[in-house]
C-alpha cells in the first residue's frame, strides 16, 4: 500500500504539472505537510511562468523502513528519480524550457505517514549534487 500511494502521488503530480489538474486536487489526495506544500508552490511557479510539464518521469522506489508501531505509523522510501524525459514546456509552441543545469537523475527520500487511516507522502527530499 505504501509503494502504491507513492506511485499514485507521482502520477497525480504528472497530471497537475501537465495542466490537467492546475489546483493540485489529486496531489492533495496522496500528500500532506511539506510534500504537499512543495508541490503546490512548484505548480504556482510553473503556472506564473506560463509553462507546463510534458513527458514522464520514472523512478525505482524501495521501502527502506516501515514502522507500524509508531504514532503515526511511518514509512521511508528511497528512490532514484529520472526526470530526463519530463520537461518544462511552452504550451503555445511545444518548445522545451528546461533550466540549463537542471538535475535529470537524483536520489530521493520520501517519508509517508498514516493520516486518518490513509497513507500520505509528508516529506520528499532530493539529494542535489548526487546522481543515481
Amino acid at each position: 500500500m505504501v509503494l502504491r500511494t507513492y506511485q499514485d502521488w507521482w502520477a497525480a503530480q504528472v497530471k497537475a504539472y501537465a495542466g490537467d489538474d492546475p489546483s493540485g486536487a489529486q496531489v492533495r489526495v496522496y500528500s500532506n505537510g511539506k510534500a504537499l506544500g512543495d508541490v503546490l508552490l512548484s505548480l504556482h511557479s510553473l503556472r506564473d511562468a506560463k509553462l507546463v510539464m510534458t513527458g514522464q518521469p520514472s523512478n525505482s522506489p524501495v521501502v527502506q523502513n516501515l514502522d507500524l508501531n509508531s504514532s503515526p505509523q511511518t514509512a521511508v522510501i528511497e528512490d532514484c528519480v529520472d526526470v530526463s524525459g519530463w520537461h518544462q514546456t511552452d504550451p503555445a509552441n511545444g518548445s522545451f524550457k528546461d533550466a540549463p543545469q537542471h538535475l535529470t537523475r537524483y536520489p530521493a527520500k520520501a517519508v509517508l505517514e498514516i493520516n486518518a487511516g490513509i497513507w500520505k507522502v509528508f516529506e520528499f527530499n532530493r539529494e542535489a549534487g548526487r546522481t543515481c
